[in-house]
């Protein structure tokens, strides 16, 4: 019910203590514009301006809570945790709460058993609970269920991202030509769990509450961030305390799609098929160069270009040789990569609105090849 707040009829002060609470939030925080959407629409038209959000670190709200004070007008009120187990921090802002607002409940939750014991207390003695109502974050049979017993429901705003507009003649295709005439190294990018590169927290925490299409931070728009910025920046992942180098691979083009492998262990595929192929002559002279194989026992641990032969996984060793791997130290500057000595890479035609406009060099989709057969580890 957008526009409403609590009722005048509510046992509560002016300036309420709110337990904001939620099952697991899921290490994608950009896909969940579902729950923004909660919060912000709690905390902006739910809640009188001067609200105290309760705030207990480890809890799933908790990143949020300082943001959505600055933003709507609220004071945040932290809650002593020591000793408190992680299960149980929810509960501490329970006890402490005028007023209960669940954001999105899991069915086996433990958010669901601690709002349905704080229900089935008699009226006169619990806080007003209220919760999202929308079948994302809460199930229509625990919405009907608490509904019942009093819990009353809000309507969380509607967002959707806008498709990206598509530049009429603005996609230059690939030809097959281009792909078996260059030497090309492959940089494939993947989405962004948490903030962009140099992006400031804050920045990144309100583009999400305030769902702004700045916080997609999808494959898609990392690539289209690529393509805008003329750049590829560095990280440290390739050897832990060396400086920062961007990866990539001399596998062939058109074996791109069936070299993927889901690692089970982390919980996503080795790489994503979506990243730029660039000429192997250029990048040399910028100082890449391929990666030195070694056997673990042989690792030096000074060599910014040395990579391990093989790992262990959770069932069976992991080949790295397979990956032929390039590195460039420090970022790579894109802005004089010719269109002849690149190429965009994207999984499916349909991605190819997402780098319309944006794009100086041909875009390859690499699904035109064959079909994913991609391995499950």
């Amino acid at each position: 019910m957008p526009g409403s707040s609590l009722p005048h009829d509510s046992p509560v002060p002016p300036f309420p203590r709110v337990a904001l609470v939620s099952s697991h939030l899921g290490r994608w925080p950009h896909r969940r514009t579902d729950w923004f959407a909660a919060l912000s629409t709690a905390c902006n038209q739910l809640l009188a301006v001067g609200s105290r959000l309760l705030f207990v670190a480890g809890t799933t709200t908790a990143p949020y809570l300082a943001r959505c004070g600055k933003l709507f007008g609220h004071r945040v009120e932290t809650l002593d945790s020591t000793g408190v187990s992680r299960e149980d921090r929810d509960q501490l802002s329970v006890s402490n709460a005028d007023v209960i607002i669940a954001l999105a409940v899991g069915n086996r939750s433990r958010t669901r058993s601690l709002i349905q014991r704080v229900l089935e207390a008699p009226p006169e003695s619990r806080p007003p609970v209220w919760f999202a109502h929308s079948t994302s974050l809460v199930s229509r049979e625990i919405a009907e269920k608490w509904t019942t017993q009093g819990a009353r429901p809000f309507d969380p705003s509607t967002r959707r991202w806008p498709d990206p507009p598509v530049a009429e003649g603005a996609i230059r295709l690939a030809t097959d030509r281009m792909v078996e005439s260059g030497d090309w190294l492959v940089h494939c990018t993947r989405e962004s769990a948490g903030r962009w590169p140099g992006q400031p927290q804050n920045e990144y925490l309100d583009d999400l509450i305030l769902g702004r299409n700045s916080a997609d931070h999808s494959v898609q728009a990392t690539l289209r961030k690529i393509l805008v910025e003329r750049r590829l920046r560095a990280v440290s992942r390739p050897v832990r305390g060396l400086p920062p180098a961007v990866s990539f691979s001399a596998s062939p083009l058109e074996e791109l799609l069936t070299r993927r492998v889901f690692r089970g262990h982390r919980g996503r595929w080795d790489f994503e098929p979506y990243g730029l192929a660039i000429s192997r002559a250029w990048l040399a002279a910028r100082g890449a160069r391929p990666v030195v194989y070694r056997r673990p026992k042989d690792l030096r641990g000074d060599d910014p270009f040395e990579q391990p032969t093989e790992s262990r996984g959770p069932r069976r060793r992991l080949d790295w040789t397979s990956e032929e791997e390039w590195r460039h130290p420090g970022d790579v500057d894109l802005s004089s990569l010719s269109a002849s000595q690149g190429l965009v890479l994207v999984h499916r035609d349909s991605d190819l609105r997402y780098v319309a406009g944006f794009s100086r060099w041909p875009v390859l989709v690499l699904g035109h090849f064959r079909q994913d057969t991609s391995a499950v580890q």
